[in-house]
């Protein structure tokens, strides 16, 4: 008789296992996926900002461009020597 609560209870244990791997499973597939989308969030933000201080570059000379960046209230600092980054 203990010998086969013994067994249901490993039996009861192989199938928590099993269901815990599934899920361990399932959950780092999302996680690699929240990864990767802040991965692709980051390098379009870096674009943005490149092309924000682009922008910011050829509206020294181009008052439309000029007039654009400060439409959507970006500041960029071009008079440093260190990489410009837009202030949002």
């Amino acid at each position: 008789m203990s010998l086969n609560v013994v067994g249901g209870v490993c039996g009861v244990l192989i199938v928590c296992d099993v269901v815990l791997g599934y899920l361990d499973g399932r959950l780092n597939q999302s996680v690699g996926a929240t990864r990767n989308q802040f991965g692709q969030a980051q390098q379009v933000q870096n674009t943005a900002q490149n092309l924000i201080v682009r922008i910011a570059q050829a509206g020294q000379t181009d008052p439309v461009l000029r007039d654009l960046l400060a439409r959507h209230d970006f500041k960029v600092n071009l008079n440093t020597n260190s990489p410009a980054k837009p202030s949002p």
